[in-house]
């Protein structure tokens, strides 16, 4: 599988909004697409400006609805911000089956599409970061969909750089485990300081952890 028609075709996916099966139910009612849009929406503006800093009523001007409508499908702020853990541990699994069969540094690079996708549209954080960020703010529902989360791609990574590494196609010092946790530091990092260095920052980082599975 070519790298650059996995970033494409990552890319695309996460424009058009597929939800997590491949592929998109188009007989959805209204209420349900309706629930779907609000989802997607919380979940760019908690990206976007964080958890804490939106409010039901920016989703509201942009569907037209009233805050009550938005209510009747998420009564609590908590509900809205569990569903879009859900929904992007979703599509983080879709991912990880679309690239299944791929070479192990062709995974990572899908992974990294997606990073490369958030800064470019709005230098949006992760949404696990965008929840780490105020992990000792919000519930405890929720810190444990974020924690459950996060240990759901760390292993997946861990599993990538092991495959990789067993195959030859990388080399690393250390543990898989031990390298996994740098990935999950870093590509949020590259998020962060390319939002305040700038693309060539952010490009720095990607590169730098790029490096890290490089034979010497």
């Amino acid at each position: 599988m070519e790298v650059n028609s996995i970033k494409i075709n990552f890319a695309t996916y996460l424009q058009v909004g597929i939800f997590a099966s491949s592929k998109p139910n188009f007989t959805m009612n209204t209420a349900q697409n309706t629930k779907d849009r609000i989802i997607e929406l919380g979940r760019n503006y908690m990206q976007r400006i964080g958890y804490h800093s939106f409010n039901y009523k920016q989703i509201a001007l942009e569907l037209n609805i009233k805050n009550a409508s938005i209510h009747h499908y998420f009564p609590s702020k908590e509900d809205l911000g569990l569903a879009v853990i859900e929904k992007d541990r979703q599509d983080f699994i879709y991912l990880t089956q679309k690239v299944k069969k791929a070479k192990a540094m062709d995974k990572l690079e899908a992974l990294i599409a997606s990073y490369e996708y958030y800064y470019r549209e709005g230098k949006k954080l992760c949404v696990i970061s965008t929840f780490s960020s105020s992990y000792n703010e919000i519930t405890e529902r929720m810190q444990l969909a974020a924690s459950q989360y996060a240990e759901l791609v760390t292993a997946w990574l861990a599993a990538t750089l092991k495959e990789g590494l067993e195959s030859g196609e990388f080399s690393f010092k250390g543990s898989v485990e031990d390298l996994a946790n740098i990935w999950m530091a870093m590509m949020p990092g590259a998020l962060l300081v390319g939002r305040t260095g700038g693309q060539a920052a952010f490009d720095r980082t990607i590169n730098s952890l790029r490096q890290t599975v490089k034979s010497s």
